[in-house]
């Protein structure tokens, strides 16, 4: 693959640069709400992380590292914890998304996919609980948590 240690040196440094760039911009989309986008970037930003972390490199040099290999592999690790961040900016701005999308907390709206409730049936249970009960939001939320994990939601739902 590469003939010299300094060649697989640079190409993890080239790679490493790609995936930063590419984390960048998928946090950003995604803080901008632009999901699509943010998990194109957030994916090629894990490539060329993927990438970064030659094996050739470290084939060619073993435990005997210069300090610009040692770099190399340096910016090879942080480009690979900076596509994580990608990732999980990429999910989060989706998860804020679906919840402003059905109009529900992120935890009953991942319970709602989760079982294939519709959001509805679970946002009237949110008003009925927080309008007319005069729960918080907090405790409406946990007690639908509490009516989703003990089977309610699922006999309520052979009602229709």
């Amino acid at each position: 693959m590469f003939e010299t240690r300094k060649e697989a040196a640079d190409a993890c440094k080239y790679e490493a640069a790609a995936a930063e760039r590419f984390s960048t911009a998928a946090i950003r989309k995604a803080s901008e709400g632009q999901c699509s986008a943010a998990w194109r970037l957030a994916d090629q930003a894990r490539m060329a992380a993927r990438c970064a972390m030659h094996e050739a490199l470290w084939a060619l040099v073993g435990e005997d590292m210069t300090e610009a290999e040692f770099d190399a592999f340096e910016k090879a690790e942080i480009a690979h914890a900076s596509a994580g961040r990608a990732e999980r900016a990429a999910a989060a701005a989706v998860e804020k998304l679906n919840a402003a999308q059905h109009g529900l907390p992120p935890k009953l709206d991942a319970l709602c996919e989760q079982t294939g409730t519709r959001p509805e049936g679970v946002k009237a249970l949110m008003a009925y609980y927080t309008e007319n009960s005069g729960w918080t939001e907090q405790q409406a939320v946990e007690h639908i948590e509490k009516l989703f994990a003990d089977g309610t939601i699922e006999a309520l739902k052979m009602l229709k």
